[in-house]
């Protein structure tokens, strides 16, 4: 058992915590603009890679984590304004699929640039040196602890900013009913920039917690958009709570499959849980099959 809890159960929740975040990135965005951001996972690598550029270049660690913020949020916003808010609730996912995917190849080639596209190990994260937990026999990193407890909290202040505050309350109108917000006031484009802002600062987060347990690569940022988007969809597109499950469970799942069957039948697993999920529940576990009006 304490096998089971070291080499699968402890990894696979410290994975599952940063595919929870990113999903929890994707629900963030889809909830008020109806778009799914492919590009998000390069973002997430923007963070890491844009501190070690800006370190390179003379600046303090602190001051380097602030202008790799900043970055991070400009590109967002720029993501925002030429791939998403032109797609809102436009009913075509074709659409926005192709313009978030297109823009998710252009980053990782500009992510490329500084470093040739070679992995690069990042020394100002948290650390991944396993400690041993008293009396348990584990060992667990304040990495690993720290992307669970960072998925907790984000997911829990982000379900509260959307339950009980006014602005959250106006960024779920626009996604419920976009023309009736819009005729009351509430600004289309304000709230697709606000929901971006907040996947953004999300993909920073994301983005040391990753660069802490391995080395920076712009490849990196396509895997995580291949497995959030799995636990978005397995969680229910557009529900944070589903995003945290379903990343929870992906990765205890992936790091199962990559122990007990091999490294090769990881993803097979993956869209074998996804379509078992489906067919007991297909809009997933948190999820709502969409009313159509007749």
């Amino acid at each position: 058992m304490q096998h089971v809890l070291q080499s699968v159960v402890v990894p696979g929740l410290a994975a599952g915590a940063i595919y929870g975040l990113v999903a929890v990135a994707f629900a963030t965005l889809f909830q008020t603009t109806g778009v799914i951001n492919f590009a998000h996972g390069q973002l997430v690598m923007v963070m890491p890679m844009s501190i070690l550029v800006a370190e390179g270049a003379g600046l303090p660690v602190w001051l380097a984590y602030l202008v790799a913020l900043a970055v991070v949020l400009v590109i967002a916003l720029a993501i925002e304004w030429a791939a998403v808010r032109p797609f809102m609730q436009s009913g075509h996912s074709v659409s926005w699929l192709l313009s978030t995917l297109g823009v998710s190849v252009v980053l990782a080639e500009i992510l490329a640039i500084p470093y040739g596209g070679e992995a690069r190990n990042f020394w100002h994260g948290v650390s991944s040196r396993r400690v041993e937990i008293v009396g348990t026999g584990l060992a667990v990193s304040p990495a690993e602890a720290a992307a669970v407890a960072a998925l907790l909290l984000v997911g829990g202040l982000l379900t509260l900013f959307y339950r009980r505050t006014r602005l959250g309350l106006e960024l779920r109108a626009i996604a419920d009913d976009l023309d009736g917000a819009e005729s009351v006031g509430i600004s289309r484009a304000r709230a697709s920039q606000l929901a971006m802002i907040l996947s953004a600062v999300v993909a920073a987060v994301t983005g040391v917690l990753v660069a802490s347990t391995q080395p920076v690569t712009p490849s990196l940022g396509m895997s995580y958009t291949f497995y959030g988007f799995v636990a978005t969809a397995m969680g229910g597109m557009g529900s944070i709570n589903g995003a945290i499950i379903g990343g929870l469970i992906v990765g205890v799942a992936t790091q199962a499959a990559g122990v007990y069957i091999g490294g090769l039948f990881v993803n097979v697993a993956v869209f074998l849980l996804l379509l078992a999920v489906y067919l007991i529940r297909p809009h997933g576990f948190f999820g709502v099959a969409p009313v159509r009006a007749v």
